[in-house]
């Protein structure tokens, strides 16, 4: 008996520690990450639309990790679609957002009645150690986003094939990609996203030659073939969309 009161005792106080320890943690801020809403407005109600995100983000989102920008989806099965973008910020900023009386009362009197449907609510971190801004534009008009699809028990094998890209593209010292994982799987193909920003359309006529040429400068001749293996045996699907960066 006395021996399986101890047995009790020992795992309560294990569970306590576990919870102390849990607690004693500091939040892990130091990372970006991106709120983004889809919502289609109202048929001919497009431009009152913009400017009611507009206002309401100049009253309440104008600057800091709550700062926000309306883009346009303008290629794909989602064209039409307006994308409010958040971020960057840390789900510890998102315990103090602008969620007052006044903020939703100016959503929904101002923006809500303009909305015909509101669409995908996702959360998209940034991942630095897998990413090369390089020449990347801080005023970027467009954007050409992949979402992946990671087949099951292959991210490991993604984010190595990440790791060696991100080398090519430093040791070429050209072009930029960015790297972005969703935080909440939905099972529907969209658990990373690349991103590539431009200008101007005419970018997507340049051809630079891609990495291969300096990825096999690292890895040797013929690993990029394997490279792509790797690639096409932990991506299951690639959906590509152009998007209009802040279309107000």
């Amino acid at each position: 008996m006395k021996t399986k009161l101890n047995l009790v005792f020992a795992l309560l106080l294990s569970a306590v520690l576990s919870i102390t320890t849990l607690n004693a943690q500091e939040a892990k801020t130091d990372y970006g990450m991106a709120e983004v809403t889809y919502m289609m407005p109202k048929t001919g109600m497009e431009k009152a639309f913009e400017d009611a995100v507009k206002a309401h983000n100049e009253k309440y989102h104008k600057e800091g990790p709550y700062k926000a920008n309306l883009d346009y989806i303008l290629t794909g099965k989602e064209t039409g679609w307006y994308v409010w973008v958040m971020g960057p910020c840390t789900f510890t900023d998102l315990d103090s957002r602008p969620n007052d009386d006044a903020h939703r009362m100016d959503w929904d009197k101002n923006v809500s009645p303009k909305v015909y449907k509101y669409g995908r609510n996702e959360y998209w971190r940034y991942n630095d150690k897998l990413s090369y801004r390089g020449d990347a534009s801080d005023n970027a008009k467009l954007e050409n986003l992949w979402f992946l699809d990671i087949a099951d028990g292959k991210g490991d094998e993604f984010r190595g094939f990440m790791e060696k890209v991100k080398k090519a593209y430093e040791k070429k010292g050209k072009g930029h990609f960015m790297l972005y994982f969703n935080q909440f799987s939905e099972d529907n193909g969209r658990d990373a996203a690349i991103v590539w920003t431009m200008d101007k359309w005419g970018e997507m006529d340049m051809d630079d030659g891609g990495i291969k040429d300096s990825y096999e400068e690292i890895y040797g001749e013929g690993s990029w073939e394997k490279a792509l293996d790797v690639w096409r045996s932990a991506v299951t699907s690639v959906k590509s969309q152009m998007w209009k960066i802040g279309v107000n």
